[in-house]
């Protein structure tokens, strides 16, 4: 580096100079970067919001009905078959809901995109469930944040939220206030052993430091004797013990978008992404 200033006849000055134009260049591009991420906070629906009163009188639905109010509420049949009439109205005016989106510091780098004064209502839960949310952004990159539903009446998730505090025991609500998020559930699968990866996961995954890195400088699988994770891989981590790869890409990381992505999991709720494209 000395010579490569020497052959150009930077001194001292011109040396610091040439580190400020850079990495002025460099945080005006991450700046750009993230404000261009901030503009895929949320996505509501292009069509138009439907009047879905007949609808709801009607004794049983068809398939194409169960379609319809997809589209209209976010809704797949899991949901739809649990939940009063009335309630159902309220699903839609929260996936047709534009509000204002502003912008709370996740951590020092990591913006969380949140809907001004509203909370979308959830789907009833159920343990083992998972919650993934894009609304979480850092320099550009959407990594997003993801949760482990633990106690479903209580709305209470797992999670690993940022370094230097270990995962914990969360509200479902933080998903419901942002942006955008995804309820997940394992297709296939009885309640009862849904649970029990959830059981598992509060045993074994409860206060654990947080790390960037399981599958990079720490083994991503670490069967029973976790000594790092972070929200995705917690969630990774929980379901790999009971032989579930929820990976989509089985790279040896795994991120939130992965596990949105898995095509072991069914979306019992959609908000705030584009029920068809999802997080793609």
């Amino acid at each position: 580096m000395r010579g490569f200033l020497r052959r150009f006849g930077l001194g001292l000055l011109g040396t610091f100079t040439v580190l400020f134009v850079f990495l002025s260049f460099a945080a005006a591009f991450l700046a750009v970067a993230d404000l261009f991420t901030e503009r895929s906070a949320r996505t509501t629906p292009s069509y138009e919001k439907a009047d879905l009163s007949g609808l709801l009188r009607k004794e049983s639905w068809t398939q194409e009905d169960y379609d319809l109010l997809y589209y209209q509420t976010g809704l797949r049949p899991a949901a739809l078959d649990v939940l009063s009439r009335p309630m159902i109205t309220e699903f839609q005016t929260a996936l047709f809901h534009q509000g204002t989106v502003v912008h709370d510091m996740a951590s020092l780098v990591t913006p969380h995109d949140r809907v001004l004064r509203y909370s979308a209502p959830i789907a009833p839960l159920e343990r083992g469930d998972v919650l993934v949310s894009s609304s979480c952004h850092t320099l550009g990159w959407r990594n997003g944040h993801a949760a482990l539903v633990v106690d479903a009446a209580g709305q209470r998730v797992l999670e690993s939220v940022a370094p230097g505090i270990d995962s914990e025991i969360g509200s479902a609500s933080w998903f419901a206030s942002s942006s955008n998020f995804l309820l997940l559930r394992l297709k296939g699968v009885a309640a009862e052993e849904r649970a029990k990866i959830a059981d598992w996961a509060e045993e074994h995954m409860l206060g654990i430091p947080y790390s960037l890195f399981p599958g990079l400088l720490s083994p991503k699988d670490e069967g029973e004797n976790v000594t790092v994770t972070n929200c995705s891989h917690l969630v990774w981590q929980a379901y790999r013990h009971f032989g579930y790869d929820i990976d989509a890409d089985g790279g040896p990381v795994c991120t939130p978008r992965d596990i949105a992505n898995s095509p072991l999991f069914e979306v019992i709720q959609v908000n705030g992404f584009d029920p068809d494209k999802l997080w793609s």
